[in-house]
């Protein structure tokens, strides 16, 4: 059964919306709303056509009528429907309407629609998520009842329909739903016979100057006389300008424009969001003939001096990718306070810019941008992840979808750049780069243009207001997954730099990230950040309370939360989180804690002047990304330290290495990256140990410039040091207020001299690189012959090549299979592509021969959780377990694992499957694929024998790290004991 009350609830407040719109006043004299209930009927064999359904007598005659709300997604009332469907509805005008202009208003239909009105064609549109208008006064009838039959044609996502040369994917469609149907208002607009065919204001903050495009259009066959009215008022609704022209306007358009000149502006900015409101009178004979009202402010954003500016200031961009799901809405707010709180939340994390993704957002989220004072980027609904696929209408609907949301939303002052495209991978539309942005500042002269999010066709392009030349500029997408370890974070601070200046920081063989980058120009990371599964345990009770039970996401969070629970009990987790909530909140800890040192990373690169995290809010197949769950909710600390990182004054913490040997000692390094300027400020460090004692301290005094400061930069002995510490950073102001804080832990660790048992192991080491530390440590090891006593355990090592691992693969199988034990610290097998994702487990395989490969599947992470998770065992003797690895499993945490296979799971990865089936044609609105799990450590059955195999970064870090060597000599020695 549908969640009626969840759904009475949203047509209430889309009809509440409505009305607001019309108070708020649009185009025209007059508005009639034609929200609320609607005929429909499926024609999911598309037979409508045919059989001549937009003729009233026939619709009528039509038993399988449902009744539906405008505003609202199909899919909200017949599950997952996509193809075509019939909307009627009647009316009657008012006797005041006649002989006038009257309009038909669609504030947007997806995705193609044909109307009718009192079974005469009015028209057709193409384009899901913008506003049309048709003039129906000749059609209509004062006198009687009228009726509108609307045909909709929706996006064909996941079945394989065409209906008129509509195909699967070949539509502009967002991700994150189907969103087919009438899903936003439709009104009737009355107007005279000379009216606002367009409006596209200017602000100029330099001269104070608001500028007034206009197009009007008078519909007579002979001039008219007319005025026109212009008057600006403040917040105070005080107007502060006015102008008036008496003009001729000849039959068809007239294109002019006006200057207002102000006295005194107050700036729009993400801080003090001023708006003013600009209406238009046109007048014929004195009597109103259209008007229109709109909010604007005064700013100005571009780029100077290699930084984004916002009113003549330098700004550094904190942006969240936004995917613009709701949990019932679908595509629109469930409420207007729901996006307020989005809004309000991404401020108070410190963004002060939105992205949202491929899909251009309703009015009203938009007017709320402007009002409570966050930049927005204009995205287009083209080009997310090969869609619209490639076919011979993909230029046209990119060029349709370009112009509509620009000229639908030129006038918004939150949206101050333009993005035509996002990670190109087609030639198509790598030849249409230039033309289209050629396009865009035709439409809107007064913005940035984006070419390219990603820079992946042939590096991004940025086009300055007023410019029609474009600038180098790098774009840069890079997700680190859940470590952010030494070598990662040096990534980030080479990225976008010369060879002299990696030198300059001594390294120069660190490798930074993007694609198509420019070295030693400004850089921007438009996407960035880690994931985590939302509460899907309390996000489910809000389901059943609130929610729309046939909808994708009400669906796709109870299977998902079903999922989880059924693979901690299968691979024996379920010890460690006793129910799947603990998991998610301990997810969502080191969702935070990837997120921090990014974006520390991020700052300490003054090359780069901004970042966007992916996502504010999650949905469909990236679910994980989100800091708020599907229902705003804060996800704990994702979100706070998140938002502690990008404040304005930050004390990044570096301590190389982050594993210290007892005798080797380690840098510390502590930064204060500002925004501002601060003097006279003190920076005190400490380091306690595990039990709050301090042993280190030091304070400093010292301005903090605006930019990158450094505050300590000391080597530190660690010969008195063992186990656990933690670095403590605070910056105090001139009255000894904390202006900010952070912590970063570190652990030192014993040099040993690895007292094992007496008892042999023997060794297989072709590469040699795990020989030469056991003799370097003069530990004892006999080497390996298919002759060996059963009860001598193998300890295996890396091989040269696939063939040769293979071969001794098989020989050492044999081995075991008589009753021996061996350990395989590197694991070869193939990576699954098309994979069965079922909730199965795989047979044991053991490991590749020629015969077999053993399936493995990268699992790093990168804006999605993967959860490698750590039991207690004797193999990690003296480290943390019943955890996520983390912390002082940084280097030697994996990044492939053992795909479902059978046998002891000692460390596991949990995650789902966020490319369903590897299916490019699945990662939709249906949301991810099955929760699937995998093997880091896994011991398992051989005909007599066992084998321990795992896929940790050990012997390529020993030496490095004593986490690395520790696990090792762990390993041995309960190899040993095995026999």
């Amino acid at each position: 059964m549908i969640n009626k009350t969840a759904i009475l609830s949203l047509i209430l407040f889309f009809i509440v919306l409505s009305t607001n719109v019309i108070a708020q006043a649009g185009h025209g004299i007059e508005r009639l709303s034609l929200d609320g209930s609607w005929e429909v009927i499926y024609d999911d064999k598309n037979i409508g056509i045919d059989e001549k359904w937009h003729l009233n007598e026939n619709f009528d005659k039509l038993t399988h009528k449902k009744t539906i709300s405008v505003p609202s997604t199909l899919e909200s009332f017949n599950e997952n429907y996509e193809g075509v469907a019939f909307y009627r509805k009647t009316f009657t005008i008012p006797e005041h309407w006649d002989n006038q202009i009257i309009e038909l208003q669609f504030d947007a239909v997806n995705y193609k629609s044909e109307i009718w009105i009192n079974d005469e064609v009015v028209g057709f549109h193409e384009g899901g998520y913008t506003p049309f208008s048709f003039r129906i006064d000749q059609l209509i009838d004062l006198n009687k009842e009228n009726s509108i039959i609307v045909r909709v044609i929706t996006p064909i996502i996941l079945t394989d329909k065409n209906i008129d040369g509509l195909g699967r994917q070949e539509v502009p469609m967002w991700r994150g739903a189907i969103n087919g149907g009438i899903w936003q208002s439709v009104s009737l607009l009355r107007k005279r016979f000379i009216h606002l065919k367009d409006v596209f204001i200017e602000t100029d903050i330099d001269n104070k100057t608001l500028e007034v495009n206009l197009e009007i259009y008078n519909h007579e066959i002979s001039p008219i006389e007319a005025s026109l009215e212009l008057e600006v008022f403040n917040q105070g609704e005080a107007q502060v300008v006015s102008k008036s022209k008496s003009l001729t306007l000849s039959p068809g358009k007239t294109q002019t424009n006006y200057l207002l000149k102000f006295d005194n502006i107050q700036l729009w900015d993400v801080d003090n969001p001023n708006l003013y409101e600009l209406k238009i009178i046109l007048k014929q004979k004195e009597k109103i003939s259209d008007q229109w009202r709109h909010k604007f402010g005064f700013r100005e954003f571009t780029v100077q001096n290699d930084e984004f500016y916002l009113n003549g200031k330098p700004i550094y961009l904190k942006a969240a990718f936004f995917e613009g799901l709701y949990p019932v809405g679908m595509a629109y707010p469930d409420s207007r306070e729901m996006a307020i709180k989005e809004i309000k939340l991404a401020k108070e994390a410190g963004f002060n810019m939105i992205r949202p993704w491929r899909k251009p957002p309703p009015k009203m989220w938009l007017e709320l941008c402007d009002e409570l004072g966050v930049l927005v980027v204009g995205s287009l609904v083209v080009e997310c992840m090969y869609r619209p696929i490639s076919t011979p209408r993909l230029p046209f609907v990119v060029e349709n979808e370009l112009k509509k949301t620009i000229l639908n939303n030129r006038n918004r002052t939150s949206i101050v750049q333009w993005e035509l495209f996002n990670e190109i991978n087609r030639p198509i539309l790598t030849q249409m780069l230039n033309e289209m942005s050629v396009l865009a500042r035709e439409l809107d002269p007064s913005r940035m243009i984006l070419d390219e999010s990603g820079g992946w066709g042939e590096g991004a392009n940025i086009y300055l207001p007023y410019e029609t030349t474009p600038t180098k500029f790098n774009d840069i997408h890079h997700y680190s997954g859940s470590q952010v370890n030494q070598m990662e974070f040096d990534g980030y601070l080479v990225t976008g730099k010369t060879q002299s200046e990696k030198k300059q920081l001594k390294l120069s063989k660190v490798k930074g990230y993007g694609k198509n980058v420019v070295p030693g120009i400004m850089s921007y990371i438009s996407e960035l950040g880690y994931g985590s599964t939302p509460n899907l345990v309390q996000n489910n009770i809000t389901f059943k309370e609130k929610g729309n039970p046939i909808l994708a996401p009400t669906v796709y969070h109870k299977f998902l939360d079903q999922g989880f629970h059924s693979v901690l009990k299968k691979i024996e987790f379920d010890g460690i989180y006793q129910n799947t909530e603990l998991l998610y909140l301990e997810q969502q800890k080191m969702h935070g804690i990837a997120n921090k040192r990014m974006i520390e990373a991020s700052r300490l690169n003054s090359s780069i002047k901004g970042y966007c995290i992916h996502a504010l809010v999650g949905g469909d197949w990236v679910l994980g990304a989100g800091l708020l769950d599907l229902w705003r909710n804060p996800k704990t600390l994702a979100y706070d330290m998140t938002k502690a990182a990008n404040q304005p004054t930050v004390a990044p913490i570096r301590i190389l290495p982050r594993n210290v040997f007892k005798n080797q000692g380690f840098n510390l390094k502590v930064y204060g990256v500002n925004e501002n300027n601060h003097s006279d400020v003190k920076a005190v460090i400490s380091i306690k140990d595990s039990l709050d004692n301090i042993v280190f301290s030091e304070t400093s005094i010292s301005d903090l410039d605006r930019g990158i400061n450094v505050l300590f930069d000391k080597k530190l002995s660690s010969l008195k040091m063992n186990g656990s510490y933690k670095v403590h950073a605070v910056i105090l102001d001139k009255k000894g207020n904390a202006i900010t804080e952070n912590s970063e832990s570190f652990d030192v660790f014993d040099n040993e001299s690895y007292q094992l048992p007496k008892e042999l192991f023997a060794l297989h080491d072709p590469k040699g690189d795990l020989t030469n530390f056991l003799v370097s440590k003069k530990i004892n090891f006999i080497p390996f012959t298919p002759a060996l006593d059963v009860d001598i355990p193998v300890i295996v090592g890396q091989s040269e090549n696939k063939k040769q691992y293979a071969e001794d693969a098989e020989m050492i199988q044999n081995h075991v299979n008589k009753g021996g034990y061996a350990v395989f610290l590197e694991v070869k097998g193939k990576p699954t592509k098309n994979f069965d994702r079922v909730l199965k487990e795989i047979p044991q395989q053991g490991l590749p021969t020629n015969a077999q490969m053993l399936g493995k599947w990268p699992t790093l992470g990168g804006w999605a959780a993967k959860s490698h998770i750590i039991k207690k065992h004797p193999i990690f003797e003296g480290l943390p377990t019943n955890q996520i690895m983390h912390g002082v499993y940084e280097n030697i945490h994996p990044i492939t694992s053992m795909a479902k296979q059978e046998g002891v799971y000692i460390v596991g990865m949990i995650g789902y499957d966020h490319f369903p089936n590897n299916d490019i044609m699945l990662r939709h609105y249906n949301g991810p694929g099955e929760v699937w799990w995998a093997a880091d450590v896994l011991e398992s059955d051989h005909g007599k024998g066992q084998m321990l195999l795992s896929t940790l970064r050990i012997i390529e870090n020993l030496g490095k790290d004593p986490v690395a060597e520790k696990i090792l000599m762990n390993i041995i020695s309960y190899s040993l004991s095995k026999n």
